[in-house]
């Protein structure tokens, strides 16, 4: 499975690049759309707990878990750990004569359930996610700050997911926020 978003923004990549590393944060420049699926970002005791280290870093948001792989302030590169989803996905910023294009990639073998999962559950709310990234840091990127409210909606068939995937992980304990992330290891 190959999934792939690509936006041309009117700013050049070193204008792009520090909200790209605070992606995965939980922070204020965090473009993820955090405010409605929390973000993570986990360090060893002993390293800063933002920092970007390749093998080390974890991050993730609800109940995905990445390893990061690479970052060269062009290429972001994570592999994905959760349990039946095997592969990576990056973001990629690439000069262009009107700014930057910025292209989000994920590449995945699915194995059981998440066969089914992926193409019902989670590509409608991954498709959104990726959307609202790009509409975030236009926003940030012409104000100077990201916004704390995400104003792209959530499509139907993507919401009703969200909600029945919320509720099954309250009921598991485990709801989509940041506490929910693994300890970094």
């Amino acid at each position: 499975m190959k999934n792939v978003h690509t936006r041309e923004l009117a700013a050049t990549i070193d204008e792009i690049r520090p909200w790209v590393e605070a992606a995965w944060t939980g922070t204020p420049q965090d473009p993820f759309p955090r405010d409605l699926i929390p973000t993570w970002r986990k360090n060893p005791p002993g390293v800063a707990p933002l920092a970007l280290v390749p093998g080390v870093t974890r991050l993730g948001h609800g109940p995905f878990a990445f390893r990061l792989q690479s970052w060269d302030g062009q290429r972001w590169r994570v592999t994905v750990e959760s349990e039946g989803f095997v592969g990576w996905h990056g973001i990629d910023l690439d000069p262009t004569p009107r700014g930057c294009r910025v292209t989000h990639t994920i590449e995945l073998e699915l194995a059981g359930p998440a066969r089914v999962v992926w193409p019902v559950v989670i590509a409608p709310l991954h498709d959104w996610a990726v959307e609202a990234i790009f509409d975030r840091l236009e926003e940030a990127l012409e104000t100077g700050v990201m916004p704390t409210v995400t104003k792209r909606p959530i499509p139907w068939p993507a919401s009703t997911w969200y909600a029945v995937v919320n509720r099954v992980l309250r009921a598991r304990r485990r709801p989509i926020t940041a506490r929910s992330a693994p300890a970094a290891s």
